[in-house]
């Protein structure tokens, strides 16, 4: 299990706008659940739950003013499967580097839906002004969508059964998720005439994680051949049979 930070960003197009329309990078929480059962000493497979909190936005900026709006829906749940690598890189007696590849299925917190209106103003305002554009938009959300990851876990060894995990992660929507689109972007240019544009803000429900995590082994590692082992991981705890001294006598007899 795991939890951390999560970075995320909706993709823009505008047209006939300018840089003050712009969608921002913005960071939020995340966690993990995983569990993998070695089939083999260098392969794991599994299942996965993710929880993970977007924070996508479409903005204006005008001098210290800001406005802004979400993109799509701010947490997505993932139930997926995943195969690892284990011990891709061994930089020390007890850390190891794991790769994992995975595949789930994303759903969003509130569903599908269609929503079209009035973005920061009201039908009340008639004229745009420096810190105020009017802008009217259509978007649309879908019900969830698939996605593919790729993750590394560097593995700290407390014991045998237990470890600190460190994850970094990049998931990826396959398609598109959400979709905010104008139909009308009126704003004031740098002389104060008015001037129209449009523009589509959309996300695939990608994002990157850093976590913090814990590890348990919650099987016997002898009833568990294909447990990944290593050559004395932790010298602390095991030592290999050929460089036990035979001659040197048993303290029980």
């Amino acid at each position: 299990m795991s939890g951390g930070a999560v970075l995320s960003r909706a993709a823009l197009t505008r047209y006939n706008l300018p840089d003050n329309f712009r969608t921002v990078a913005g960071f939020n929480t995340g966690a993990a659940l995983r569990l993998t059962l070695p089939v083999r000493p260098w392969l794991g497979l599994g299942f996965e739950q993710r929880i993970t909190g977007l924070a996508q936005q479409f903005t204006y900026r005008s001098g210290n003013s800001r406005r802004g709006a979400g993109i799509g829906s701010q947490t997505l749940y993932q139930y997926g499967v995943r195969a690892v690598l284990y011990d891709v890189w061994l930089p020390g007696p007890r850390w190891a580097l794991d790769v994992a590849l995975t595949g789930s299925y994303a759903l969003p917190l509130y569903g599908s839906y269609q929503y079209t209106g009035l973005l920061w103003h009201t039908a009340a305002d008639t004229r745009p002004t420096p810190t105020h554009p009017l802008i009217a938009v259509t978007e649309a959300q879908r019900g969830g969508t698939p996605m593919a990851g790729l993750e590394a876990l560097l593995r700290y060894e407390l014991s045998p059964r237990q470890t600190l995990l460190l994850t970094a992660t990049y998931q990826r929507g396959l398609r598109q998720f959400s979709e905010v689109r104008s139909t009308q972007a009126d704003f004031l240019d740098d002389t104060g005439t008015v001037q129209q544009g449009s523009f589509v803000a959309s996300t695939r429900g990608s994002y990157a994680t850093v976590q913090l995590g814990y590890g348990l082994c919650l099987g016997r590692s002898e009833d568990q051949p294909n447990l990944p082992t290593r050559r004395n991981p932790t010298p602390r705890y095991s030592h290999d049979a050929s460089e036990t001294d035979p001659a040197q006598p048993d303290p029980s007899e």
